[in-house]
């Protein structure tokens, strides 16, 4: 079953202004499937195939003329041949047909490092995430509760082809380790390269202290913050940078960690939905990461060009997340309760006091009710994309 995904609309519309479309994003989050669907008569070719990976190191002027048909090209996992991308700009310098080169990867950092050196002013860029609350809503597949949809995540896979979520997440792991991990560094203790993804995903949602994490896995700060770059490159983990203005001091300038899909993160922990249940800790955390990347989807997805700050100072007063697009700035709070509480306004009506913000302050919580309240706006966890953007 193929599932609608909401940046078609954006990259078609991309397709028509730049010769060279470039979509990134985790492996098995659909890049495939949703070029296919947007670019069925362009000719095909995947750079993990052998013989087309050594054609084009080889030759590229010549696969490249050979693999292009009237409509174009595509190339999957294009990091593994950045050679290609000086041939394609000579190729669009002489011809700049509108969307004829289309590539894909999953190593972000490979290709778009690549591409700015040789295609800048030439394509356009975009991230594929996991699938949204939203594209799961309109097919009917997301869970009713939201327990179980944060244990089970948003890989396509899930859904489309049904696999168990202990065989896909086993699978994708092994998979990742052995591809993405090993051909951007040579890791030797594979072991506690694991044992250092665990200690990231028990910090999901807290300031990143690389000084205590890299104790812990019994590494050096440096390879700490090598690993970190390698997870962050391959859309393993998402960093959250603390808020510039200065609101206070004291503040908090470490960022915060989240993975990119919550459901990964809940696969490394070994925890699975009953678990959560009883832990409201670790539940909450997850919560949070949930929501954050669903809105980091969205503003993808939608093009709503909004930057992503958290802010928190050493006495520990937080906003969960604040969204900022030019003077336009939107404090948000995330809190895994079902019950609405009074004190849960009390950070936002702070900043927004301080700030003198004109937009209302949302507050995202697991219940499901939506109320537009005076001074904040309260959506439910799987509220629809507009109840968010029309705040």
């Amino acid at each position: 079953m193929y599932i609608k995904r909401d940046i078609t609309d954006s990259i078609i519309v991309g397709a028509k202004e730049s010769p060279v479309i470039t979509i990134t994003g985790p492996r098995q989050s659909g890049k495939s499937t949703l070029i296919k669907h947007i670019f069925p008569k362009h000719n095909y070719v995947d750079m993990q195939d052998v013989d087309n990976l050594t054609f084009a190191l080889n030759d590229p002027k010549g696969f490249l003329k050979e693999n292009t048909n009237e409509f174009g090209i595509v190339i999957d996992e294009a990091q593994y041949a950045p050679i290609l991308f000086s041939q394609i700009k000579v190729e669009v310098d002489k011809n700049p047909q509108k969307g004829k080169y289309v590539l894909s990867g999953s190593q972000n950092f490979l290709l778009n490092e690549k591409i700015t050196e040789s295609l800048s002013g030439r394509v356009y860029i975009y991230n594929l995430l996991p699938l949204s609350i939203s594209e799961l809503t309109q097919v009917n597949f997301l869970e009713e509760d939201y327990i179980k949809q944060i244990a089970k995540g948003f890989y396509p896979g899930l859904y489309t082809d049904k696999e168990l979520i202990n065989k896909f997440y086993e699978s994708y792991f092994f998979t990742y380790i052995e591809r993405d991990v090993r051909s951007m560094r040579n890791i030797d203790n594979l072991s506690t390269f694991n044992k250092f993804l665990k200690l990231c995903a028990a910090r999901i949602g807290q300031p990143l202290n690389i000084l205590n994490l890299a104790s812990e896995a019994g590494i050096s700060q440096i390879t700490a913050r090598a690993w970190l770059s390698i997870l962050e490159a391959s859309f393993i983990i998402f960093v959250l940078p603390s808020y510039h203005e200065n609101l206070s001091k004291r503040v908090v300038k470490s960022p915060k960690l989240y993975f990119y899909d919550v459901g990964l993160a809940t696969h490394i922990l070994g925890l699975d939905a009953e678990f959560l249940k009883q832990k409201r800790n670790i539940m909450g955390q997850l919560f949070e990461n949930m929501i954050i990347l669903d809105l980091y989807k969205e503003n993808l997805n939608r093009s709503l060009n909004y930057r992503f700050y958290f802010w928190r100072d050493t006495n520990l007063k937080e906003i969960d997340l604040i969204l900022e697009r030019g003077a336009n700035i939107k404090p948000v709070e995330i809190k895994s309760s079902q019950t609405i509480q009074s004190n849960f306004f009390d950070n936002l009506n702070w900043l927004k006091d301080t700030m003198k913000l004109e937009n209302k302050g949302i507050l995202i919580y697991s219940g499901d009710q939506i109320q537009k309240r005076t001074h904040n706006t309260v959506l439910s966890w799987n509220a629809d994309y507009k109840a968010f953007t029309e705040n």
